[in-house]
């Protein structure tokens, strides 16, 4: 075994997380909006990282609640946030696994793993499965969001390992392969969708179509 644990990202990686352009196509089509989805998405998305890697530290309901109002204005709506940001927490509460995760997981052979998540507790209180792993670390907890340096750092304290003894296993180019590798990690970037890497990343040691591919890396 050339790794002596495994950090996971969660949303993406092993839950899947396609429900968000749900907010987006909500706003567009409560307000008869002429811009495309596409273009609230990409308003929402960059207020989010923005407000993610800012101080102090907020909640990821604290984040919403604020952002999306600024996206509401932005495009010239005048109504109630609440819906919007009670939407986002539905589609990212009521979540299921990518069908390779348990088995996966369960391949590991008692390798020390965690999970290292942009997310609040309300999250994974509502997950209704279970996964064997040592710890799941998440930004609520650490008051910090991946690509911080803090979340990968409490995970290595937690598995009791230096950072090239891990490996980092997510599906952002920027907050996995960016954040961990800052950090000093190994990374196997998740690219499902075979997506271009934006240019200020850096090579990840590996990238994989999924998780069963990962199993030949150990």
């Amino acid at each position: 075994m050339p790794f002596k644990a495994i950090t996971f990202d969660a949303y993406g990686t092993l839950v899947r997380n396609e429900g968000l352009m749900r907010v987006p196509e909500r706003i567009v089509a409560d307000h008869n909006l002429s811009v495309s989805v596409h273009d609230v998405w990409r308003v929402w998305s960059d207020l989010y990282f923005e407000a993610t890697q800012k101080t102090p530290f907020r909640t990821l309901r604290q984040i919403e609640e604020d952002i999306l109002r600024v996206v509401l204005d932005h495009f010239g709506v005048r109504a109630d946030v609440a819906p919007y940001v009670d939407l986002f927490f539905e589609v990212t509460t009521k979540v299921e696994l990518y069908p390779e995760v348990p088995a996966v997981l369960n391949a590991l052979n008692g390798v020390r793993s965690a999970i290292v998540s942009n997310a609040d507790r309300e999250h994974i209180a509502a997950w209704d499965f279970a996964l064997p792993v040592q710890c799941v670390l998440i930004s609520e907890t650490v008051r910090a969001y991946k690509p911080h340096p803090r979340l990968f750092q409490a995970a290595l304290a937690r598995l009791g390992c230096a950072p090239h003894e891990v490996l980092h296993v997510g599906d952002s180019d920027v907050d996995d392969v960016k954040g961990a590798k800052v950090v000093g990690l190994r990374v196997a970037w998740v690219n499902r969708n075979r997506r271009p890497r934006r240019a200020d990343v850096p090579t990840p040691d590996f990238e994989v179509a999924n998780l069963t591919e990962l199993l030949t890396l150990l």
